[in-house]
């Protein structure tokens, strides 16, 4: 089941189908319902990041074919195209979900002070987090703004709903940022950093196909060596190292993914040959992609 398709279980409130808040306790299990009955769920959903926290008990989900139990005072993203499965929860499970299309992500970081980009990048190999009691109260509070112009009418209703969308995100970053000691991020480079997370954005959407940085640097209208200098001063890597990342983690998911073949995922990933691709793995990881499915479905 791909994100739209899990989103369509989720029974909370919309706006204008860009942005979905719903809370889950023992109370409301309606919340979660199978996709065929659910009511209110768009036909068509645009490309979507999930954010959920855990305020008590324990959920098990598969994303990208990956198990994980998730409990009390976890953090947990979706990218837009993770692929979601329900697997159980526990009876006193209690959780906040925000879903937003990037359509309003972008809207919302519209002019406003860049948000350090460092934790939109890992959510395809790393998708939750511990989060302490302080973190999670700070969390539910922003969620609950959201849901509170969710729920009425207002005549600045789309305004207030950025307002409080890019508080929840500033209070994840806030988050992210005093876990890993992100980089110091450049002062005053608003320009620097949106031309950043427009790059990691393309990147999302483009590495399967293109590996080269000058195509990136291309749709931003900018030198690839330009690109190269605020990415290493900023983030401390290269653009090679993103896309690489990029093509890595799909790479792992699809290596995850029943009755797809080494030579379909070298396909997809548009490598040349299984040598080519199987040389790329192996750079970045350290083993075979044939080493890395054998030891994933090997029971633990």
């Amino acid at each position: 089941m791909n994100l739209p398709k899990f989103i369509k279980m989720i029974e909370g409130y919309s706006y204008n189908d860009n942005l979905l808040a719903v809370t889950i306790s023992p109370f409301s299990r309606g919340n979660i319902e199978d996709p065929r009955d659910a009511k209110n769920a768009p036909e068509a959903i645009e490309r979507m990041m999930g954010f959920m926290f855990i305020v008590a008990g324990e959920v098990e989900m598969s994303i990208d074919y990956a198990n994980y139990t998730f409990r009390e005072n976890h953090w947990v993203e979706f990218r837009p195209t993770a692929e979601v499965r329900l697997i159980r929860y526990s009876e006193n499970f209690s959780a906040c979900i925000i879903m937003a299309s990037e359509s309003f992500i972008l809207d919302t970081l519209l002019d406003k002070k860049p948000i350090p980009v460092s934790h939109f990048v890992d959510v395809s190999e790393s998708p939750h987090l511990e989060i302490t009691d302080d973190e999670l109260e700070a969390l539910k509070h922003s969620a609950d703004r959201i849901l509170y112009y969710m729920r009425r009418e207002h005549h600045f209703k789309k305004d207030m709903l950025h307002n409080t969308f890019y508080n929840f995100i500033l209070e994840a970053s806030n988050i992210f940022r005093s876990r890993d000691g992100v980089r110091k991020q450049l002062q005053n480079l608003s320009r620097k950093e949106s031309i950043i997370r427009d790059f990691l954005m393309l990147v999302d959407q483009h590495a399967m196909k293109e590996h080269n940085p000058s195509f990136y640097s291309s749709k931003l209208c900018i030198s690839t060596q330009y690109l190269s200098i605020i990415l290493k001063e900023t983030t401390g890597h290269t653009a090679n190292y993103w896309i690489a990342k990029k093509i890595i983690a799909q790479a792992k998911i699809l290596l995850r993914t029943p009755n797809v073949t080494i030579k379909e995922i070298t396909g997809t990933l548009n490598f040349a040959d299984q040598s080519s691709f199987g040389k790329f793995f192996k750079k970045h990881t350290g083993i075979s992609p044939k080493k890395y499915r054998e030891d994933f479905s090997t029971p633990r």
